[in-house]
């Protein structure tokens, strides 16, 4: 494409990675994208004949590699912004755009908060977050961490995604298996596990918007999670927190995302709020939210969230545009739940019923099956095993919760055993405590 006038007033986005569905808001708004991946992420992009241009690198490729191409196409076709939508190679995205000049999460940034060890020290040290973890080499190094910091404490791979390898333990005669259920985690990017305090409570995501080092929440999610290996099982919007536990929680997630140097963008962040109203940090991501979460809080609230990050990316303000919104004006239904159907047990799937019960129930917006016949389903570890998802509308947080749970306990998967599955089932380690939400 010719490198003329017209050409440069056209926003041109370098998209490191996928994205989903956002490169195409960025389209939709008049936006080229151009996308630098890794090789297998290539037959997930989508419209992938809209974008500028699409290339490949291998998963081995060193940062140099990702920055010389992106300076050679950027000398050819100037881009106006760097873009990364997912964790897989945001740290790549920050070196390419120091490189290149254009303004995005630094490296710094980006390592903090994806490395939970660097994250818990950079906190501790801010005086934000007192909560303690270390590496643990070994399932005797988990036990000495108990035995100096108290039980339970949580296992987990130092950087992961989706609740893959995390473990409530409650005591040393779990660690061995906690441990090594953290080093066989898929979703993660490092080998290096972590034990840190367990962080009872009950658990809230805060999804907010960034600019200018500016933070405004915008929703509080109530999470509910499976006790022993904190699998996410459904989401709520509003949370229905007091006024006075919201504005902790405001305040400690200004303070956490000015800490870890977070100046712009959508942020997804996983707290706690302890019996006597402390907020902790369990984790927070440079990205929007899985699971739905975006399309619950522009249901409930009205809020865009993805829009928001799309007209941000584009260079154009989005703060005093959410800010000036009007809660009040009727553009949200109030309340939008979502809640998912886990397998009773590994195997392959035979038959899938229920689906069409649950989308004519109250209230109920949509129904996904996650998986089909035929498919393999594996034990639950982490959210990537779960097997359908419902979601409801209502004008209440309890009604449109109950909605999706009932709706989905009308769908049945029927499993049997196949020798595949059975090689790798297992007994989860002992519940904690039987509590939804347990802290991870």
């Amino acid at each position: 494409m010719a490198n003329d006038g017209s050409s440069r007033a056209v926003p041109h986005i370098l998209v490191i990675g996928g994205g989903r569905e956002i490169p195409g808001r960025l389209r939709a708004a008049g936006a080229q994208t151009t996308f630098i991946c890794r090789l297998e992420v290539l037959p997930s992009i989508r419209e992938v004949e809209r974008a500028a241009g699409v290339h490949g690198l291998a998963h081995s490729a060193p940062v140099e590699a990702w920055t010389e191409l992106a300076a050679q196409l950027h000398s050819r076709h100037p881009f106006t912004a760097v873009a990364s939508f997912s964790e897989k190679d945001q740290d790549r995205a920050a070196h390419v755009a120091r490189a290149l000049g254009l303004t995005w999460h630094s490296p710094e940034t980006v390592t903090l908060v994806h490395d939970k060890l660097a994250m818990r020290k950079r906190l501790r040290e801010a005086g934000v977050d007192e909560t303690h973890n270390a590496l643990a080499a070994s399932a005797a190094e988990v036990v000495a961490f108990g035995a100096t910091h108290g039980w339970p404490v949580v296992v987990k791979p130092c950087q992961g995604t989706g609740s893959s390898g995390v473990s409530v333990v409650a005591g040393p005669e779990q660690a061995q298996r906690a441990w090594d259920w953290a080093a066989g985690a898929e979703w993660t990017e490092s080998p290096a596990i972590l034990v840190e305090e367990y962080l009872a409570g009950s658990e809230f995501s805060v999804e907010t918007l960034s600019e200018n080092g500016a933070h405004q929440p915008v929703a509080i999610v109530a999470k509910h999670a499976l006790p022993t290996h904190c699998v996410e099982v459904g989401h709520v919007v509003p949370a229905g927190l007091s006024t006075g536990n919201q504005a902790r929680v405001h305040t400690f997630v200004r303070d956490m995302l000015t800490a870890l140097g977070v100046r712009q963008g959508v942020t997804h962040t996983e707290i706690k709020i302890a019996e006597d109203g402390r907020v902790r940090v369990v984790e927070t991501h440079l990205r929007p939210a899985g699971d739905d979460i975006p399309v619950l809080v522009h249901e409930a609230l009205g809020v865009d969230l993805v829009g928001l990050l799309a007209e941000q990316t584009l260079g154009r303000p989005a703060l005093d545009r959410l800010r000036a919104a009007d809660p009040a004006d009727g553009a949200g239904a109030g309340a939008a739940a979502v809640w998912y159907a886990l397998p009773r047990f590994p195997g392959r799937v035979t038959r899938i019923t229920g689906l069409e019960k649950a989308r004519s129930a109250e209230h109920v917006v949509a129904v996904v099956a996650e998986t089909e016949v035929g498919a393999l389903v594996a034990e639950v570890r982490d959210s990537f095993c779960r097997v359908a998802s419902v979601r409801a509308v209502a004008s209440t947080a309890e009604r449109a919760l109950v909605a999706a749970r009932e709706a989905a306990e009308l769908i049945e998967v029927q499993v049997e055993l196949a020798p595949e599955a059975e090689a790798e089932a297992e007994t989860d380690v002992e519940a904690v405590s039987a509590t939804e939400g347990a802290g991870r």
